[in-house]
């Protein structure tokens, strides 16, 4: 509470130094699917036959958009001032009810102050991208087997509740350290606090804080690239469920020097306490446009390296799992709408008696675009397991991402 009091306490006064260059912004963005078919899975009854389950048809809503499960609406204010030396961020966010749960919100605070046209600090809950992935994802890489996001390539700065400090001493070179994770702090010396006391995603300690810092740095060589390092830090509290230590070395370099072409390559080292070997990650990204026509691409590997959700708890982050991760897809701009066309496989080699699994899809869709960056989308998908115990899934998605 005392944390909430002092960022608003800090917006308030960030606020009445401002007097120029106030924007206000929002957007509202849904994936509809009015229609879907999931083919039933094979199993054996109790006298040794394999049969099937019925197949079963559906329709949903969901906010595959920002990778949750809600349809999701947002309002941004923006202020600086009059020499862009202090500023604040307002955002607000909420998702619709989904079976039943209530409306969520995310608030993102942040205010900003450069005392040096070179040296910025900025305090609250927010995210910095200045060093993030350059290739993203598409939304259809939902529905054509499960698809990373570019954090897979070189992972977002986000703060929770934090201070960063960042600089730019000389042209190109960016250097930024964060406290991400700070819980309340302690009053005064009669009241020494209590370090087990864990922040609201009952992850962290307040005794850890400085534990869970990111460093990173960024340099861009004019014409080449940029090439980009960080080190993120995430020690947990003793006792908490899982592993206490999930530390990441991250490298990423993105490829500019070739006229037309982006391509992005990054590189994970992940360090996970108790365990004999870190893990690894590697990620390929490009880009490719040509009059109309885009072509963009993702591979994501991965070796002992689970996210949760994708595989058995018992096989989480386990030294033994391969996973490849590939996506395409290439686009052309018609007068009417552009079309899309997806293509995406999933890998999985399990350690132990588990099979091993590969996923294929196919996707196409049409897309089109209105008032600057608002669009609207629709299509077919088909997810496709080679081994045939599993079933297809057929879906029609719609997508809507109005911003203004």
């Amino acid at each position: 509470m005392k944390m909430r009091v002092i960022f608003a306490g800090l917006l308030l006064g960030t606020a009445a130094a401002l007097y120029a260059q106030v924007t206000v912004g929002g957007s509202v963005d849904m994936s509809i699917v009015p229609f879907q078919l999931v083919q039933g899975d094979e199993y054996e009854d109790a006298y040794g036959n394999t049969n099937r389950h019925p197949n079963t048809m559906g329709a949903g809503m969901g906010g595959v958009l920002h990778g949750g499960n809600a349809p999701r609406i947002r309002l941004d204010m923006r202020a600086v001032n009059a020499d862009h030396r202090i500023g604040m961020r307002v955002r607000l966010q909420a998702l619709a009810p989904t079976q039943g749960a209530n409306v969520g919100v995310e608030n993102f605070l942040q205010a900003w102050w450069s005392p040096l046209e070179w040296l910025r600090i900025d305090a609250g809950r927010f995210d910095d991208d200045r060093l993030r992935g350059r290739i993203g994802w598409d939304e259809m890489g939902m529905f054509t087997n499960m698809m990373f996001n570019q954090d897979q390539i070189f992972s977002r700065i986000r703060v929770r509740n934090g201070l960063m400090l960042s600089a730019t001493p000389v042209e190109g070179l960016l250097l930024a350290g964060a406290l991400r994770e700070l819980v309340q702090f302690s009053p005064g010396t009669n009241n020494p606090g209590d370090v087990s006391q864990v922040n609201p995603d009952h992850r962290h300690q307040n005794g850890n804080a400085w534990r869970n810092m990111t460093f990173a740095l960024g340099y861009t060589i004019a014409d080449i690239g940029t090439i980009r390092v960080q080190y993120i830090g995430d020690v947990l509290p003793a006792g908490a469920p899982g592993i206490t230590k999930d530390n990441d070395l991250e490298l990423a370099f993105a490829l500019t020097a070739i006229d037309s072409l982006l391509l992005d390559l990054g590189a994970k080292l992940h360090f996970v306490y108790a365990m004999d070997d870190p893990n690894f990650a590697f990620s390929l990204g490009a880009r490719f446009r040509a009059d109309a026509l885009e072509l963009i691409g993702r591979v994501d590997t991965q070796i002992g390296r689970v996210v949760p959700g994708t595989a058995p708890a018992e096989y989480q982050n386990s030294n033994n799992l391969f996973r490849l991760n590939a996506h395409i897809w290439p686009s052309f701009q018609l007068d009417a709408a552009r079309v899309v066309l997806n293509f995406g496989i999933d890998y999985m080699e399990m350690p132990g008696n588990e099979d091993n699994r590969t996923d294929l899809g196919v996707g196409v869709s049409l897309q089109r675009n209105f008032f600057g960056n608002s669009r609207v989308r629709g299509g077919l998908a088909l997810a496709i397991p080679t081994d045939s115990s599993r079933g297809m899934t057929f879906t029609v998605p719609l997508f809507l991402d109005w911003t203004f």
